[in-house]
């Protein structure tokens, strides 16, 4: 079953959208902003495997993302609860890797071993 507002939610982000990832390491959370990706219904991140987040989320893969929409008065956001997936799937990792640029722009490819792409699930 479809949830309406869900929908509607959803209906508000572009391919690429800047978020708001909470991870946590020992209890203490941590917030930082990643680019959203949002494509075929599917929320991707994508990162560099070295980075602290990649080592908290594999640890604790429970999450909470917010997305900001609009300004002003116009304004608001999508915030939700979820858990983040690492995606070791290799055409996954090529098809994100061709279509989005500032993936190319930072890794080597897909089998760049610094290329971290994880899947956020609601």
């Amino acid at each position: 079953m479809t949830n309406p507002i869900v929908n509607e939610a959803y209906s508000y982000l572009n391919q690429l959208n800047v978020s708001y990832v909470a991870t946590c390491d020992g209890g203490q959370p941590h917030v930082r902003p990643m680019m959203l990706i949002f494509i075929d219904g599917v929320f991707y991140y994508a990162t560099g495997t070295s980075d602290a987040k990649v080592d908290e989320l594999m640890r604790t893969p429970k999450t909470e993302v917010c997305v900001l929409l609009g300004e002003g008065d116009d304004g608001g956001s999508i915030r939700m609860t979820g858990e983040m997936r690492f995606v070791y799937d290799e055409t996954v990792r090529a098809k994100m890797h061709d279509c989005i640029g500032f993936i190319q722009s930072f890794w080597g490819g897909p089998q760049d071993p610094e290329f971290t792409l994880m899947i956020f699930k609601p």
